[in-house]
């Protein structure tokens, strides 16, 4: 699992020497590639929100850093794929507390390949949280999150059903869920009829991983996701009590 977050963290680290990912879009936008070049930008938008099915519980604490990547861009989204992009993703700062009766806040942000984007959401546990070992876990949780760029603008809604079980040590953990972006042009010198032009997507998304705890507070999580039909991987280090 080391090797999966470290894997992420260099494919990140690398993106600088191929110039900005997103630079692609005022010269290879048009109305074909819009949808899904939306699609692709839910599905890292929405990836690493979560990594167990257990709400923190009143005063709880968790943060740390994430990382959410898409293997490959959509077939058809001409923005990336004509930039040579071949895999992409988003580096995440995530700060959690848990809240009364269950709930859970959450607030994330990045700058990042010429992207500004701040987001946050709720959680919810289905179930009352248990330390018996192997004691199912279920939570819905929302995430919402604004983007902007030079040359387009976007915004996110998310929403998703969390399992998981296991023990204080390892905590393996099934996702399911829905990535609705809405995309508005700003420029495109490839087809400037498209300037203020709306899309928007919708599309699922599934997950499976594992939470180890590295020690008294600290974990690790990684997990392999499944988005619009294309292969993505997450992976998270923090601290949660």
């Amino acid at each position: 699992m080391t090797r999966i977050f470290l894997c992420l963290l260099a494919l990140l680290a690398a993106a600088p020497a191929r110039a900005d990912v997103y630079g692609g879009f005022e010269e290879f936008a048009d109305s074909g590639a819009l949808r899904p070049f939306s699609r692709d930008l839910g599905g890292v938008l929405g990836s690493a929100t979560y990594h167990s099915g257990r709400s923190l519980g009143f005063s709880g604490f968790d943060i740390g850093a994430r990382v959410g990547a898409q293997l490959s861009p959509d077939k058809d989204d001409r923005i990336l794929r004509n930039k040579g992009v071949r895999s992409f993703g988003l580096p995440w700062i995530q700060a959690e507390i848990g809240l009364p009766y269950r709930f859970d806040g959450f607030i994330r942000g990045i700058s990042y390949e010429g992207l500004t984007i701040a987001g946050g959401g709720l959680r919810y546990g289905l179930l009352k949280s248990s330390d018996k070992a192997w004691a199912p876990q279920l939570l819905v949780s929302a995430v919402a999150h604004s983007v902007v760029h030079q040359h387009f603008s976007a915004s996110h809604l998310g929403g998703n059903l969390v399992f998981s079980m296991g023990t204080p040590k390892f905590n393996p953990y099934l996702g399911a869920g829905l990535d609705r972006t809405n995309l508005v042009v700003r420029s495109s010198r490839l087809d400037p009829a498209i300037n203020g032009a709306t899309v928007t997507t919708a599309e699922s998304r599934f997950t499976a991983g594992m939470r180890l705890r590295l020690w008294t507070f600290g974990y690790l999580n990684a997990a392999y996701n499944v988005v619009h039909g294309t292969s993505g991987a997450e992976a998270g280090l923090g601290v949660r009590f």
